[in-house]
């Protein structure tokens, strides 16, 4: 995602899709459209409602046709200005939304490495983006499983090394088959510990 620093010295970034998820981006961008719509006929109703109330009351015939001019002129420019507004404004919440779908897919991708067991991968979110506190909580988590994981490492060897221990000090030496059968459950348990890391 991030390319080799420019002439500034900066890194840029660019947008491999800037529909991440478009299901939802798509969703949001309508729901600001339908808004902006609705909102565009609530203020044409407040426009226009009083020359409307002006052009039946007591005007004179000249100051009809005075209102129904402006109304005409005032609809041939409110309506493709809502239009207009209402297209840039849903285009532009996909970008917005980039900010926080981007870094939600990101951070879903190192949670399923991490359930899978890939503990050092860890959530990379570009500065500008939304869910950096998600990021940090995240990469804790992978720094705090990936140690656990160490150390239980260590516990399977040095639990291997003292079943060795007692292995090799009791040889030549004839243990009950009650010793002999915990001690290869010892070993079986070590083995399943290590195959689980």
């Amino acid at each position: 995602m991030v390319e080799a620093g420019n002439a500034g010295g900066w890194p840029r970034f660019r947008r491999r899709k800037v529909l991440i998820h478009p299901g939802y981006q798509l969703r949001v961008a309508a729901a600001i459209l339908g808004f902006i719509v609705a909102y565009s006929l609530l203020l044409g109703f407040l426009l226009f409602y009083p020359l409307y109330l002006e052009f039946t009351g007591k005007a004179t015939p000249e100051e009809q046709l005075w209102i129904a001019r402006e109304v005409i002129d005032l609809h041939s420019r409110f309506w493709p200005s809502v239009l207009a507004v209402g297209i840039l404004a849903a285009a532009q919440s996909i970008f917005v939304t980039h900010r926080t779908v981007g870094p939600a897919y990101q951070i879903q991708r190192v949670m399923e490495g991490l359930a899978a067991g890939r503990y050092e991968m860890r959530a990379r979110i570009r500065r500008w983006d939304r869910l950096k506190e998600l990021e940090i909580a995240v990469n804790a988590l992978g720094d705090a499983l990936q140690q656990r994981e160490s150390a239980r490492g260590g516990q399977v060897q040095r639990l291997r090394a003292a079943v060795a221990a007692l292995q090799s000090g009791a040889s030549g030496i004839a243990l009950p088959p009650a010793l002999q059968q915990r001690l290869a459950e010892i070993e079986r348990i070590a083995a399943d510990l290590s195959e689980k890391g």
